[in-house]
């Protein structure tokens, strides 16, 4: 391998597959971090975008020698999609850490300098936060959805018990990315990041959970139910790799809202005190999470959020148990 210029600190690795209508706003927001240009650089792998998506990339980079373009159009054997285009930017890559975010995100000012901060000698993972852009309610609900999760993954990182990382905004030590032989050591999976995440925390590094405003990434907000669900198809999927305390509470969550409703006519009482105490919790702990990261704008939605959280969580199990393929880019996964 290459000897690595002292100068770049941060690699950030953007895989983009027909991205024309979220790629300039992800690119201006890399340009427009809180860093020195000198100091990182930005790799965009074009995973054979059907679109505008190349031009769009070339068009804008042309005179920012910070930003460089890769086509990808060999696959590493083993691999596929997203996962086959960061292992070969990871070889380009020059950077001591590698980022990681999507070509829908618009990334905060202060993301690397506040992701950096976070590694101590032992991590190898730094996983963090995501809202959607506010575009209305079924955004919001998303939102929440997202800090919600976040927020109890946050709790949990305190006793050191891991969930998943977050390709979307996600930082790894080239030394633990290297360490467990990259992707293509790790294999092909629709959870790209939840696949590196486990095998560089099996080699023995650490990880922490970023929980501050000044992490924040915004993504595009599903528009529809069924884009919705075909997202969610995907990460149950991940979920079903995950160690059995995700398995399980992702099955409580998704069988809760069945059962409140059949208790209704077993023991009425039982039933709406139950109901009760679960959108007390779910209020107290998206409260919490909204209040720490900010994000008051969210606030005046939160008592909707338990419906759409239980009713969401049950359709994403049927969905899942629904036997069709995984589509993800406009690929098909079986």
């Amino acid at each position: 391998m290459k000897d690595i210029p002292d100068t770049i600190q941060i690699s950030i690795l953007l895989a983009a597959r027909n991205e024309e209508n979220t790629i300039s706003r992800c690119m201006a927001s890399l340009q427009n971090l809180d860093f020195p240009k000198d100091q990182f650089e930005v790799l965009i792998g074009n995973d054979q975008s059907e679109d505008q998506t190349e031009n769009i990339i070339l068009n804008y980079i042309q005179d920012k020698s910070t930003f460089q373009y890769h086509l990808i159009d060999s696959q590493t054997p083993g691999l596929r999609g997203k996962a086959n285009v960061l292992a070969q930017l990871a070889h380009y890559a020059k950077g001591q850490y590698l980022f990681y975010c999507d070509a829908d995100i618009a990334v905060a000012p202060g993301w690397l300098n506040e992701m950096l901060a976070l590694f101590n000698v032992n991590t190898g993972v730094v996983v963090g936060v995501t809202r959607m852009t506010p575009t209305g309610v079924f955004a919001a609900m998303q939102s929440i959805e997202w800090l919600f999760s976040l927020t109890a993954m946050r709790f949990f990182s305190h006793f050191e018990i891991p969930f998943t990382g977050m390709g979307n905004n996600m930082a790894v030590r080239r030394e633990a990315y290297f360490a467990v032989g990259g992707y293509e050591n790790i294999g092909f999976s629709i959870v790209e990041d939840f696949a590196l995440f486990m095998a560089i925390l099996s080699n023995g590094y650490g990880f922490v959970q970023g929980f501050q405003p000044g992490i924040i990434s915004t993504s595009q907000p599903t528009q529809t139910l069924s884009e919705l669900l075909t997202q969610r198809k995907r990460w149950v999927k991940g979920a079903m790799q995950a160690p059995w305390q995700i398995k399980s509470g992702f099955f409580a969550s998704a069988l809760f809202l069945p059962m409140v409703i059949s208790l209704i006519f077993i023991a009425p009482s039982w039933s709406i005190g139950l109901a009760l105490a679960h959108f007390l919790l779910v209020t107290v702990v998206g409260l919490t999470g909204l209040t720490i990261l900010k994000q008051r704008d969210l606030f005046k939605y939160l008592p909707l959020f338990w419906f759409y959280f239980n009713l969401n969580n049950t359709l994403m199990l049927i969905n899942y148990l629904r036997p069709s393929s995984t589509v993800w880019k406009g690929r098909s996964y079986e």
